[in-house]
């Protein structure tokens, strides 16, 4: 079909070869002529030479933090047996206007590449594609649509600062254990030295060298291994549910459980009004908790009865004036909740000063990014999060 300069064409061509019938000169109907024509042969082009494209996108990363940027590629191959014409793509992208490119003509049987960065700059699911290639005559006055279903889908998830690995106090989930090693591959237990052989004792335990070495049976001994779980509570009651302050709640929350899948703990994250991830073991894993966290959204004014559900340590963050500004109210929420510890923040002062976190027993107040990690330490030794 035309595109707008074809019509503009189009249009201008008939008024002037009318203007030429009725006024008399031929030059206009000659002018008026051509002009029909070029529009004519443009559009006759574009409904014979078809093109045959094929489109596949690359995206360098299936996941990034919000505020980096990522590189996304469109391979564009010629199948068709003749060179492609000039060819306009627009890269539909959720809640944007897309990304709109421009490529030369492609040989037959060649393909070429066309890149773009697309920054981030909130959490969530961004749906890239479909993709839609307009290809137009040199003179751009036909055009041809072609639309690719080409589907991606990018995880933009809270920035995760740096948190010192530190390891939780075992929590009283009897099956933890069993689902530790199954998650992180252990086949045993832990290795906890070595003792006299004792009537009964496994012979596959023995420990033959060092049996040889003190001319007496020695087996070696084992014990569970060591797991920890930690619940995560965000509060999302007003105004803890809104855009600004899950985008820095959430950040808080990703750190946390990076840090103690890390170390070989357990972790589970809930909101006030319920939701919740499952318990998630081992750094594998954390796709599950990034997914949920970029995903947040709104809440509700009362605490679920259901929150917390937890097996081991509870860290609630809040955001709450009254929570931040009256120990009473934050007592009184640490003590709901089980939790050990409180880490609050102020989104309407974040990062603008900055000054060093501030917080008292099992209490730490964030002012910007970067001061997670010696704020979870200061509360680690001050409630023995860690044994």
């Amino acid at each position: 079909m035309p595109t707008r300069g074809g019509w503009l064409l189009l249009g201008g061509g008939i008024l002037t070869a009318l203007s030429g019938r009725l006024l008399g000169p031929i030059e206009f109907i000659v002018a008026g002529v051509v002009a029909i024509s070029a529009v004519v042969i443009a559009v006759g082009v574009r409904a014979t030479r078809r093109s045959d494209l094929m489109v596949a996108r690359r995206l360098s990363s299936s996941r990034v933090e919000a505020g980096r940027p990522i590189q996304i590629d469109l391979e564009i191959r010629n199948l068709a047996h003749h060179r492609s014409p000039l060819l306009r793509i627009h890269d539909s992208i959720s809640s944007t206007r897309g990304v709109r490119l421009s490529l030369s003509p492609i040989d037959r049987g060649r393909s070429t590449i066309a890149s773009y960065r697309l920054p981030t700059t909130r959490r969530g699911l961004v749906r890239i594609g479909p993709v839609e290639i307009v290809d137009t005559d040199p003179a751009g006055l036909a055009r041809r649509r072609h639309s690719f279903e080409t589907i991606s889908t990018l995880l933009v998830h809270p920035p995760i600062e740096a948190v010192p690995e530190i390891r939780i106090l075992s929590g009283h989930d009897p099956m933890m254990g069993d689902q530790q090693r199954q998650t992180l591959g252990i086949s045993d237990a832990e290795f906890d030295g070595l003792r006299e052989y004792q009537p009964g004792d496994d012979l596959r335990k023995v420990h033959w060298p060092s049996s040889a070495r003190h001319d007496e049976l020695l087996v070696r001994q084992f014990q569970p291994p060591r797991h920890g779980r930690l619940t995560i509570v965000i509060d999302t009651r007003p105004p803890g549910d809104t855009d600004e302050v899950l985008d820095i709640t959430t950040s808080v929350a990703a750190s946390i459980t990076n840090s103690v899948l890390n170390a070989g703990d357990s972790v589970r994250i809930q909101t006030t009004e319920g939701r919740s991830t499952n318990v998630i073991t081992g750094p594998a894993h954390i796709l599950e908790a990034l997914e949920f966290l970029a995903r947040l959204d709104s809440g509700d004014r009362a605490i679920h009865e259901s929150v917390p559900a937890t097996g081991g340590r509870v860290v609630v963050i809040s955001s709450s004036p009254s929570v931040v500004a009256d120990p009473g109210t934050r007592s009184g929420l640490m003590a709901r909740l089980s939790a050990s510890a409180c880490i609050t923040v102020d989104p309407s002062t974040w990062g603008s000063q900055a000054p060093p976190p501030t917080g008292g027993h099992a209490w730490a107040h964030l002012y910007g990014p970067g001061q997670l990690g010696p704020a979870w330490s200061s509360l680690w030794s001050r409630t023995k999060v860690s044994a």
